[in-house]
């Protein structure tokens, strides 16, 4: 009886994921699995970071940290919803760009994700 109930519940969440559209603006996984709460007129995600990193070497600096970032827009506009996956509302932002020889770039980037408004629920 639990495996069934298990299975169900399973089966309900991820029916939820299959269901969303990715340019959805919320898809409510955020505040399902985290802590949220109210900072500088926006909703922010309490101690859940993503990174973002360069998917190679590039020639510039910029285009490395250019590519980082929009890995972690990318990823986390499909796992949230677009309403989160904007990094210059992001928060605690923070940057690593190192050379990777003597002409190429790397870059990863880590924030916490956040969306407009004050509200913490879900919209």
């Amino acid at each position: 009886m639990f495996k069934a109930l298990r299975f169900g519940v399973i089966a309900t969440i991820f029916s939820l994921f299959i269901s969303a559209p990715v340019a959805a603006g919320d898809t409510g996984v955020a505040s399902l699995l985290h802590t949220l709460r109210g900072e500088n007129a926006m909703v922010c995600m309490v101690g859940h970071y993503h990174t973002g990193n360069s998917p190679r070497a590039f020639k510039s600096r910029s285009a490395a940290y250019k590519a980082a970032i929009n890995h972690w827009v990318s990823f986390t506009a499909a796992e949230y919803g677009s309403d989160w996956g904007a990094f210059s509302r992001s928060a605690n932002r923070t940057s690593n760009c190192e050379k990777a020889s003597r002409t190429s770039w790397t870059c990863k980037v880590k924030s916490r994700p956040c969306r407009k408004g004050l509200s913490l629920a879900r919209r």
